[in-house]
């Protein structure tokens, strides 16, 4: 018994071993690739931008590939320790990089420029990789480096696995598509975008990452369970969470998008103006937050039912509006800003999509339950905007962060009491106090 336990293990920890390796060599050399040929990728995605805006641009560029290698090795090791039960220490990575980031920013940015912003970053998803080694060890991991493209197992999962890989790719490209369009939107739009649209992916990742890490494991089991509602349930459970966070969160980020930039990062070169800009920016991209949330969940609903086929088509189906709408909504009177609101419009589109797709390989997941509990949901929500705005107006002579943690307070104070009231806040869904919503906002930022 001993015995096959081992020879169990060894081969566990083999597979492993080949899958990360395999992953880092894929990853390194497109590292390396792109840093070869950085001034051409921005030639073709940016070639509207001057020669020194070229240069800074490619600089960057080549600083933050390497990025590519430490993500790959990341979520390696994430599902790595999801598949020995641990849940805690993935969904906990990502809060704890972001942390950094949002630190070094604070502390440092005005010291170190966009290049040093750069590197944070790029050490931010280092820290994601290099926390979870001692985890892995702890369960058993050993590494050794061994590649074998033979094995049937790693076949298996790459066939799975390059059409997650394509489908989760539509973000970053839709900012690829986007930062091409703003190179000629005017002095200052590139940056507006690239900072505002760092925010929207820190703000809405915290949770929805962090919730879509820690269903993926139950929704795997339930699929697999002869009682189907079992996954359904889970499902909309998921859901329930993800908009129970993320509507109040995207009010709060319109509401506080100039004061949150500002207290980010307006010194240096960074001034009053690029905040005006960026701010401006922020607010159209808080429309796609939720819709950005429930991509997430859906993406790992699908693959949970080892579906990786309809959000990679759907996937495809929103890169293409993005570019359409991006050149739509570009040249209107909105310019740059209308390039958020196409990030913004497709995040929403793709969830609609999804939805309806899960929806109808899985009936009863968007039923009246839910719709009340969303409607419940935005009534609360609209409320805590009526007392921050109220609050605002008491306190516009006050100190900025005086003025936020008041706001903040009083807004989320008001939140929970209503959900609570409506039922949406219930002691069978503890997980909705462990998160509140602007208490970590308050957190993160002052």
């Amino acid at each position: 018994m001993k015995s096959c336990r081992k020879s169990g293990k060894e081969n566990a920890n083999k597979f492993a071993n080949n899958f990360v390796n395999i992953i880092a060599v894929v990853a390194t050399l497109i590292s390396v690739i792109g840093v070869l040929f950085a001034p051409m990728f921005v030639k073709i995605f940016a070639g509207g931008f001057d020669e020194q805006t070229h240069i800074l641009t490619t600089e960057l560029v080549r600083i933050t590939f390497p990025m590519i290698i430490f993500t790959a090795l990341a979520f390696s090791f994430i599902g790595l320790l999801q598949s020995y039960g641990e849940f805690n220490v993935p969904a906990g990575t990502s809060a704890i990089s972001n942390l950094f980031v949002i630190l070094f920013l604070l502390l440092f940015s005005n010291k170190t420029g966009i290049h040093g912003v750069c590197y944070a970053i790029v050490i931010a998803w280092a820290l994601q990789f290099l926390i979870q080694i001692p985890f892995a060890k702890k369960f058993g991991y050993s590494f050794k480096f061994s590649i074998n493209f033979k094995d049937e197992n790693i076949k298996k999962v790459f066939k799975l696995a390059i059409p997650i890989l394509i489908s989760t790719a539509v973000i970053p490209i839709n900012s690829l598509v986007s930062m091409s369009f703003a190179s000629g939107k005017g002095d200052g739009a590139v940056s507006a975008l690239e900072y505002s649209y760092k925010l929207y992916i820190v703000i809405y990742g915290i949770f929805s990452y962090a919730i879509g890490n820690v269903i993926f494991p139950e929704l795997s089991r339930a699929n697999s369970s002869e009682d189907k509602t079992e996954y359904i349930n889970t499902l909309k459970n998921a859901i329930k969470m993800i908009a129970y966070l993320l509507i109040p969160l995207t009010v709060g980020i319109m509401i506080y998008s100039e004061d949150i930039v500002r207290l980010l990062y307006e010194r240096g070169e960074f001034t009053a103006t690029s905040t005006l800009l960026t701010a401006d920016a922020l607010k159209y991209y808080a429309i796609g937050i939720i819709g950005a949330g429930i991509v997430e969940i859906m993406n790992k609903a699908f693959y949970a039912k080892q579906d990786t086929k309809t959000p990679l088509i759907v996937g495809i189906i929103i890169v293409i509006s993005n570019f359409i709408l991006c050149y739509v909504l570009g040249n209107t009177k909105l310019a740059y800003l209308g390039l958020a609101l196409s990030t913004a419009v497709c995040a929403i589109l793709n969830a609609i999509i999804l939805s309806l797709s899960m929806n109808h390989k899985s009936k009863g997941i968007f039923n009246k339950e839910v719709a009340i509990y969303l409607l419940k949901t935005i009534i609360s929500s609209a409320a805590m905007l009526f007392v921050i705005l109220f609050a605002n107006k008491m306190l516009v002579s006050a100190n900025i962060i005086i003025r936020v943690i008041l706001g903040v307070g009083l807004g989320s104070i008001t939140y929970v009491l209503l959900t609570f009231l409506f039922g949406t806040l219930t002691k069978k869904r503890r997980w909705n106090i462990l998160i509140p919503p602007f208490f970590i906002i308050l957190l993160i930022f002052i």
